[in-house]
């Protein structure tokens, strides 16, 4: 009896299963790694502004972009919406002219700026985070009701790891 080619056939064939076995763990530590790095650095953000009024317009703006305020050397955030590139907003707090909000209005080059005075509520709690490509991220909550002459905003925007 020949019991030579069956031994190889199945050494083989284990040797094909150590393959398939080693690919899937690979797969499987990919994409781990990738879950674990977004649930540590990945950027998230609820919440919306309502804006009303003859200078600011009337819109509702819901971002889904931002960006740390360290990118421009201020402390704060920026925001984006990928749906609507009219529509931005700004957060900045300055040790010299306090807390400060700035909302980009559609149809307009310029945005409309309201200070903490121009606010009936300008609550925000913002934290440093991780540094990563030289910037430090940013996080915390923002809950603002403003109103001055050219109009009003009102919103509460939550974010985590703006980078």
């Amino acid at each position: 009896m020949n019991l030579d080619g069956r031994s190889t056939g199945r050494r083989k064939a284990a040797g094909l299963y150590v393959w398939v076995a080693l690919v899937v763990i690979g797969i499987c530590i990919f994409v781990g790694a990738n879950l674990l790095w977004d649930s540590l650095f990945g950027t998230s953000i609820s919440g919306s502004i309502v804006a009303e009024g003859s200078e600011v317009g009337s819109w509702v703006f819901a971002p889904n972009i931002c960006e740390s305020g360290f990118r421009r050397s201020f402390y704060g955030v920026r925001m984006f919406s990928s749906h609507d590139s009219h529509l931005a907003f700004v957060y900045v707090e300055d040790p010299t002219r306090g807390r400060s909000i700035e909302v980009k209005v559609p149809e307009k080059d310029e945005g409309y700026r309201f200070f903490e005075r121009d606010c009936e509520t300008l609550v925000a709690s913002v934290q440093t985070g991780a540094v990563i490509n030289d910037v430090r991220s940013i996080g915390g909550t923002i809950n603002l009701s403003c109103r001055a002459q050219g109009g009003s905003v009102r919103g509460s925007l939550k974010f985590e790891n703006c980078h």
